[in-house]
């Protein structure tokens, strides 16, 4: 079997890893370069910490993981907000709890794929299935033939618009937009995570081991215009601006505006995950947001079952199964990503209280381990390596 995956970020390439355990010849594309440098700190939990297991890239994850420890949470103007303990949830879930940043991630991913065809720049443009496979036109301008096809190509997915096209748009915008970069505090962080909250806003600040920070600043916005780096920069100093350290640092040491990620905050709903011999995955099939705290954790889960059963089944009845098996925690992940925004940007001087009250509580000794159930995904089941 040849497999054509379009998306070398953690779902693509996470992908072609399995499938090489497999046996299963995998080629993948990419439309950005490879040196793109972007994204926020992600965790791996539960199932997607099995996931990085059962593919031998744990040691070198952890290496590189952010350091978990004490979350402080802040209003606007300095004063404390509420606090946590990280450690005390990886705890919970039997340590398969780590924080990475993205970046880290994928260099660890790229770097256990050196054997993969991995070409970028490159994207498909056009395809047709037939019964025995999928021939493939790419962007410059070759054709090859495969088995099947996967789109693991972000929300924005282009081989979703190839396969299923634009007249049912999947695309639920939570009214939210999203910035992320590495800064330099003026002063260390007083804790693993700080994190400032005010009404509609919220930005957090996760310390790394070189002293550098990285950014997570989230506020209430309906528009889904893209702009460019100067445009970025002024609306995030007009939310933000005005606030107390360490968002004060941050705003003052952005040297790098145009690698300043920003995006919507948009979920992707789509009844069915797969036409034919192509299917999706990761954010390309059902994007939970980074609300959720779910999405890395479910794209590489979900590349180890799409592989785990595209070893025994032709395409469409492997597709067929591994939606079986992931829906489920999917639509429980996107569930609770909805009703959490509200909970994460506060909507009111009232949500902001309850906030300071709901957030210490959940990691109580008491609710803690229903917390640490909910992260783990535990009904996503993975065949044993031998």
């Amino acid at each position: 079997m040849r497999v054509l995956v379009q998306g070398a970020g953690p779902a693509g390439v996470a992908l072609a890893l399995a499938l090489r355990r497999h046996g299963i010849v995998t080629h993948l594309v990419d439309r950005a370069s490879a040196d793109r440098r972007d994204g926020f700190a992600v965790g791996l939990h539960g199932s997607g910490h099995r996931a990085v297991e059962q593919l031998g890239l744990l040691p070198a994850l952890q290496a590189q993981a952010v350091p978990l420890g004490e979350a402080r949470y802040l209003y606007a103007d300095g004063r404390e907000h509420f606090r946590y303990d990280y450690r005390r949830i990886a705890s919970a879930m039997n340590g398969r709890m780590l924080m990475i940043m993205r970046d880290a991630l994928q260099d660890v991913l790229i770097g256990a794929a050196k054997d993969i065809d991995i070409r970028f720049q490159l994207s498909v443009s056009a395809l047709e299935q037939d019964a025995g496979g999928v021939s493939v036109a790419l962007s410059d301008g070759s054709e090859e033939r495969y088995d099947a096809v996967i789109g693991a190509d972000g929300y924005r997915s282009g081989v979703r618009r190839l396969v299923f096209g634009d007249s049912a748009d999947p695309v639920r915008n939570l009214g939210y937009r999203i910035a992320a970069w590495h800064c330099r505090p003026t002063k260390p962080l007083k804790a693993s995570v700080v994190g400032m909250a005010d009404v509609d806003r919220h930005a957090t600040l996760y310390a790394l081991p070189n002293g550098e920070a990285a950014t997570l600043f989230c506020w209430r916005d309906t528009d889904e215009q893209r702009s460019n780096a100067a445009e970025r920069q002024k609306r995030i100093f007009e939310v933000f601006g005005g606030w107390a350290e360490p968002v004060a640092s941050a705003l003052g040491d952005c040297a790098y505006w145009e690698g300043c990620f920003v995006d919507t905050v948009s979920q992707i709903e789509m009844p069915c995950w797969s036409k034919g011999r192509v299917a999706l995955l990761g954010d390309a099939a059902w994007c939970p947001t980074f609300l959720s705290g779910q999405g890395t954790s479910l794209a590489v889960a979900g590349a180890v079952v799409l592989a785990e059963e595209l070893a025994d089944q032709a395409p469409q009845i492997a597709f067929a199964s591994y939606e079986r098996r992931l829906r489920p925690a999917v639509t429980r992940v996107q569930a609770g990503s909805r009703r959490i925004a509200g909970q994460y940007v506060p909507t009111s001087e009232r949500s902001m209280r309850l906030q300071g009250w709901l957030a210490p509580a959940l990691f109580s000794r008491l609710l803690l381990p229903i917390v640490a159930r909910r992260m783990a995904l535990a009904q996503i089941e993975f065949d044993t390596f031998v």
